[in-house]
């Protein structure tokens, strides 16, 4: 499995926008957004099913509180990512 890959993909998604009592606010998209999370769901696809490394990465990272989630709550005018999310 393709860690750094992997990890480049998640970091590039975005970031939570957060006010200054640390709540979340909005959501800024990465600028290859939708390009990684193609490649994210790509990696799910492959991912052994035995082993399942990359769904625990990506459990691990908590990136579907931290990105997923927010992407579909805060970028609904984006049809296409919010499918893709």
């Amino acid at each position: 499995m393709d860690m750094q890959g992997l990890s480049a993909i998640c970091a590039g998604l975005g970031d939570v926008k957060e006010d200054n009592n640390g709540n979340r606010v909005g959501y800024k998209k990465g600028q290859y957004c939708l390009d990684n999370l193609k490649d994210l769901l790509r990696f799910l696809r492959r991912d052994d099913p035995q082993s399942r490394q990359v769904f625990k990465q990506v459990c691990k990272w908590n990136t579907s509180s931290k990105d997923l989630i927010p992407i579909i709550e805060h970028c609904q005018d984006d049809r296409n990512l919010v499918l893709n999310a």
